[in-house]
């Protein structure tokens, strides 16, 4: 079983996570409802999808 030949100091375990952070999700306009919405996807606020109505949305 493989096992570490050296202790990995902080300093160098950090920067080979230098690359690992979070990015945050891109956000498109709704072009029905102007809502913010993830791309490719379905608008939340009024269910529609490239100019077509695909899911009745229920208002609260």
């Amino acid at each position: 079983m493989a096992v570490p030949q050296h202790k990995v100091s902080r300093a160098r375990k950090l920067k080979r996570r230098a690359h690992h952070a979070l990015t945050e999700t891109t956000r498109t306009r709704c072009p029905n409802c102007n809502h913010p919405r993830l791309p490719h996807s379905i608008c939340e606020n009024c269910g529609h999808y490239r100019g077509r109505a695909l899911i009745q949305v229920e208002d609260f």
